[in-house]
Order: structure tokens, then C-alpha cells, then sequence
């Protein structure tokens, strides 16, 4: 019995109204692992690990119902959570997940690497000095700028030839580009000191969203860009030209290995 709760089990659970309060898991699910005691659950994404509460009460004909409660709230706020996205959950043995979080279009939501920030005050090194390393995790370099910037990871998905890259919203309202159709793209440490114009397509409703399309795929491949590179997106305010057009000095810090 012990082997098969360590196999791995996948399911998914799609976001649907007062998905915030709690998560109740699969009724098929619940059954299997019925003879699973604990009372923590730990979930594990690219942002980090979560520590959940788990409950469990008789439901009708569903039999014993487990739920991710209390840490599960932080879990939706981390993750920038909304009805129609979806969770896909992979069982590794004793109440131990790893979650991958899907937006409605079911493409892979992309979200903001978390650094950590040793000192508040370092001054940001010369741009020449902005090196590719090797054996780094993104969570463990840091990066400051007195300019609005975001950070993203490479996946498979922003190598294809019609790929595009999204903009983080919290990036785009903080910065008023709500109404940008392109963007510049630079690398500080090209020595050839070109530029590539990118069309940014920009929806308002029903919610705000933002994409890079048409000219990304140029960059990226005259870059040399891969899966696992770490990139930061900087506002160049100089070369900016509010609010339709905008200039970005694009830095690869380090390749994930």
C-alpha cells in the first residue's frame, strides 16, 4: 500500500467560484489516499512551497473528502489566481504536490522570478558586466535598477516561430503602458549594438492583457536565447517614446541548469 501512495498521480482542478477559501481535492483521489493521515499538505511550484491544511468531512455518496485549506489563500494571492485558470497536481507520496498553474487559454501562466534581495542599496553593475552563469538558480541572483523592469524565464514556448512573450499586467498598469503598440529591444552586451522593433499587442477587456508578437522571435534567436535563460526586461526611459511606443534594454543574467 505504502509503494502505490508514493507513485506519482496527476489531476487537475479548473478555478470556479469561491475557489479562494478552499480546494477540495478529486473524490477519486480522495479514495485512494483515504488511508493517508496527515493533516499538512505541502504544495511546491516555481515560486516556492506552501504549507496547506488538510480537512477532511463524509460527504453523501462521495465517502471521505479531503480539502486544502488554511495556506491555500496564500497559495491563489502568490499565484495571481482567477476563475477559469487551472492547477494541474502531481502526487510525489504523503500529501506532497507539485503544481503547474494554467490561464484559461491553457498556455502556462508566466510569472515574475523572485530574487533575493541582499542589499537594498547595491548599485547596479555596469551593463557590460552582465554575464551568463552557469549553475545559478534565478532565485539566488540579484538584480537592482533604479529603472521599471521585469524579470522571465525562457520556456519552450517562446522559441516557436510564431511564439510571443507576455507582459506582466502589475508591470504595464504601474507604468501607464496600457496604450503601447511596440517596443525596442536591446541587449546592453551585444557588441553589435542592434535594435529590433517588436509589435506589443495590448487587450483592455475584459481584462488587461499584453503580449510581444510579431519581431520577438527575432530577437530571440539573434540573441541565442534557450529554454532556462533568465532574462530582465528594462525600461529604457531615454528611448521611450510614451504612451505607443517604448524602449527596452533586455539583460540575460544566467542559464538554469
Amino acid at each position: 500500500m505504502g509503494e502505490k501512495l508514493a507513485a506519482s498521480r496527476h489531476f487537475f482542478k479548473v478555478m470556479i467560484p469561491g475557489f479562494q477559501q478552499k480546494l477540495k481535492l478529486p473524490p477519486g483521489f480522495c479514495e485512494k489516499l483515504k488511508e493517508e493521515k496527515s493533516r499538512e499538505a505541502i504544495v511546491r511550484s516555481r515560486k516556492g512551497t506552501w504549507k496547506m491544511k488538510v480537512c477532511r468531512n463524509v460527504e453523501g455518496g462521495n465517502g471521505m473528502m479531503m480539502s486544502l485549506e488554511e495556506g491555500w489563500g496564500a497559495f491563489v494571492c502568490a499565484h495571481g489566481l482567477r476563475v477559469g485558470d487551472f492547477v494541474v497536481f502531481e502526487h510525489t507520496g504523503r500529501l506532497h504536490f507539485n503544481a503547474l498553474v494554467f490561464d484559461p487559454s491553457a498556455c502556462e501562466k508566466e510569472f515574475l522570478v523572485e530574487f533575493k534581495k541582499e542589499d537594498h542599496h547595491h548599485q547596479e553593475p555596469p551593463q557590460g558586466k552582465h554575464k551568463r552563469k552557469s549553475g545559478k538558480k534565478a532565485g539566488h541572483v540579484s538584480y537592482h535598477s533604479k529603472n521599471p523592469y521585469f524579470i522571465l524565464t525562457m520556456k519552450p514556448y517562446h522559441a516557436h516561430k510564431q511564439g510571443r512573450l507576455t507582459i506582466p499586467v502589475k508591470f504595464m498598469r504601474s507604468n501607464n503602458l496600457e496604450k503601447m503598440s511596440s517596443v525596442t529591444l536591446r541587449n546592453p552586451a551585444d557588441q553589435r549594438k542592434l535594435a529590433w522593433s517588436v509589435r506589443v499587442w495590448v487587450e483592455e477587456t475584459p481584462r488587461l492583457r499584453g503580449r510581444m508578437d510579431r519581431g520577438w522571435h527575432d530577437f530571440y534567436v539573434a540573441n541565442k536565447l534557450k529554454d532556462g535563460d533568465v532574462c530582465v526586461f528594462e525600461l529604457n526611459p531615454r528611448l521611450s517614446r510614451r504612451p505607443a511606443s517604448i524602449s527596452m534594454d533586455v539583460k540575460i543574467l544566467t542559464t538554469l541548469v
